[in-house]
């Protein structure tokens, strides 16, 4: 559902919490429950709960609940008024991780999976004066995405924002924009899905782009979508690109309402082994990040957004791989601000089961929510699927993924033909020398001296299914990125596609005094950047470089000296405060530039 800037109200600030591992909220019902003065029984009243600050993670909020994984309570009271004909939705930019939603004692909805956005309408439950309760659960199960081990930290709670928003009766539900060049003409197509209780309902809907003249009127129904094209020279509109990150105000309108976006138009696609914007070809000197901000954790604030972004382009970054879940809406509309190209995932992370009927759902859901949130932003280029779910044991075809593959490239290609499809999964290479056994559990390493026994672990249909083919490949030592990074070029070239790095680095404690040979030490990280990049340089074929990552972050499975037994994961160049580690720092931004003057002199 579209909701930006609609009429609304805030219900971020303060609300009522409280970790509920006892689950005693749920057994006692307390959202129809109320308190009795002097009772006992339920065993809650509101001055019992702690404040907490919605959006939120509770494991930043409360230092007590820092590893605390289980059920919460969420509870808040508001006033609303509802206009004449119209309807009210509770509305969820994402929470950790199943939601159940209960509105004035009645049960508004429930939601089965984290971060993606949701809504349920509330319009015959909204009162004068509401009591809203949201009971979460974050345990990590083996039936969930991401599943029971995933390598950052599983936070819980409200993270993004909460509001109600108010549409009318019939009402634009949603859009969608796409652009493709025809010559000297940029087309440009925008599809409406209009909602009403009346399911026959018929509407005109005006379409309009004020400062490039363009206007068009459809006919939208009920629960289908209605599209139109609006067509203009190439000389008078301005394309979105990092150079020169052009929005405009687009707006739909119907008798009874009038929404408007800041969209940017591009068009974005792939020919051979080059990926092109706008028709021009493009290298994505990128950097892998998290959604995870200094001092809000998973949580961003306008600041914490503006902080990565900064950082990103101080290395010279054009690109950011979004790893590994979907990111808030403001995330993305920062990032057509500031002209920085992304790609988004979803957590099918790790997992061997991918291809099972609950995962299957449960990511195919949170990317079909996330999609139609995010479709119209002009800096996201990249949907991609999935990462590393294949190298439990690639001898096996009865634990790969492909039934889960083949349903999510569907489901991508279905709902945003535009947009380019991939996922962190062609490193996932086998050797005719293998070393792997079940009892290696996770243990991927791979030694550089067989480099040239590798071969591509799926079959050519998987590799067809996708318009870029990434790689996370890491190397052990300093001296290794040439065997390995020539050898993956070499089994993927054939297939005549961009070829892209999505992992790749080493880590380091920032400031350590130790020897520079040392794993951890910031020497050490800087030279294998840099030697990854000296590398690239020789090896054209590969269009994008995305090192693991921008910053440190929160996750208790890394407990070498180098973290400090604080359970922080150290392959940033930033640590976990976003303060750089400069010799690292300084390594990865000159590389990039290095690398960026020598295609530029191709």
């Amino acid at each position: 559902m579209y909701t930006h800037r609609r009429q609304s109200i805030d219900l971020n600030g303060t609300w009522k919490f409280c970790p509920d591992p006892m689950q005693r909220c749920r057994r006692q019902q307390w959202w129809k429950n109320p308190t009795k003065p002097n009772g006992i029984f339920p065993c809650w009243d509101v001055d019992g709960l702690w404040d907490t600050t919605v959006p939120s993670s509770w494991k930043v909020q409360h230092a007590e609940l820092k590893w605390y994984d289980g059920h919460a309570v969420y509870m808040r009271d508001f006033a609303a008024e509802l206009p004449a004909g119209h309807e009210a939705y509770l509305v969820f930019d994402g929470a950790l991780y199943s939601a159940q939603v209960y509105l004035n004692g009645q049960l508004a909805g429930e939601h089965d999976w984290g971060y993606s956005p949701f809504q349920f309408r509330v319009t015959e439950l909204l009162r004068a004066r509401n009591r809203l309760w949201v009971l979460l659960e974050n345990i990590p199960r083996m039936d969930r995405v991401p599943g029971e081990i995933h390598d950052w930290c599983n936070d819980g709670g409200l993270i993004n924002p909460v509001k109600l928003v108010y549409v009318p009766i019939t009402h634009i539900h949603n859009f969608r924009t796409q652009t493709r060049l025809e010559g000297d003409t940029a087309v440009i197509g925008v599809e409406v899905q209009l909602e009403s209780r009346d399911r026959v309902a018929r509407e005109p809907v005006t379409v309009r782009i004020p400062e490039l003249g363009l206007a068009a009127t459809l006919e939208a129904q009920v629960g289908q979508m209605a599209g139109c094209e609006l067509r203009v020279p190439r000389s008078k509109i301005t394309l979105w690109s990092p150079g020169e990150p052009r929005l405009y105000r687009t707006e739909l309108a119907t008798r009874f309402e009038t929404i408007a976006d800041e969209i940017g138009y591009r068009e974005i696609r792939t020919a051979g082994r080059e990926i092109l914007l706008n028709g021009e070809p493009l290298r994505l000197y990128g950097i892998c990040t998290h959604a995870e901000f200094k001092d809000t954790g998973r949580t961003a604030t306008a600041a914490g957004i503006q902080l990565a972004i900064d950082h990103a382009k101080e290395l010279g970054c054009n690109f950011l791989r979004c790893a590994h879940y979907p990111y808030p809406e403001a995330w993305g509309r920062a990032l057509d601000q500031a002209g920085l190209l992304w790609w988004e995932e979803v957590p099918a992370y790790w997992l061997p089961n991918m291809h099972s009927e609950s995962q299957t759902r449960r990511t195919c859901g949170m990317l079909a929510e996330t999609m139609r949130r995010d479709w119209n932003r002009a800096s996201l280029i990249v949907w991609s699927v999935s990462n590393e779910c294949c190298w439990r044991n690639p001898e096996n075809p009865k634990e790969n993924n492909y039934g889960y593959w083949f349903e999510a490239v569907k489901t991508v290609r279905g709902l945003d033909p535009s947009r380019l499809v991939s996922c962190a999964e062609a490193g996932n290479m086998i050797s005719v020398k293998p070393v792997w056994a079940p009892a290696r559990g996770d243990e991927f390493d791979r030694a550089i001296e067989d480099a040239e026994s590798w071969r591509p672990m799926h079959t050519d249909e998987w590799y067809a299914l996708f318009d870029v083919l990434a790689a996370n490949l890491y190397v052990g030592n300093p001296g290794e990125a040439e065997p390995a990074y020539r050898r993956f070029v070499e089994m993927f070239k054939s297939y005549n596609k961009p070829l892209m790095l999505s992992e790749f680095g080493s880590m380091s404690l920032r400031g350590a005094e130790v020897p520079a040979d040392q794993l951890g030490s910031e020497a050490r990280h800087a030279a294998i950047l840099r030697e990854a990049y000296e590398v690239f340089a020789g090896l054209p074929e590969i269009t994008g470089y995305c090192p693991w990552c921008l910053a440190d972050i929160r996750v208790p499975l890394h407990w070498r000296w180098y973290n400090e037994g604080k359970g922080v994961c150290r392959y940033g160049i930033l640590d976990e405060a976003y303060e750089p580690k400069t010799t690292v720092q300084a390594a990865l931004r000159d590389a990039v530039a290095k690398l960026k003057q020598h295609f530029q002199r191709r």
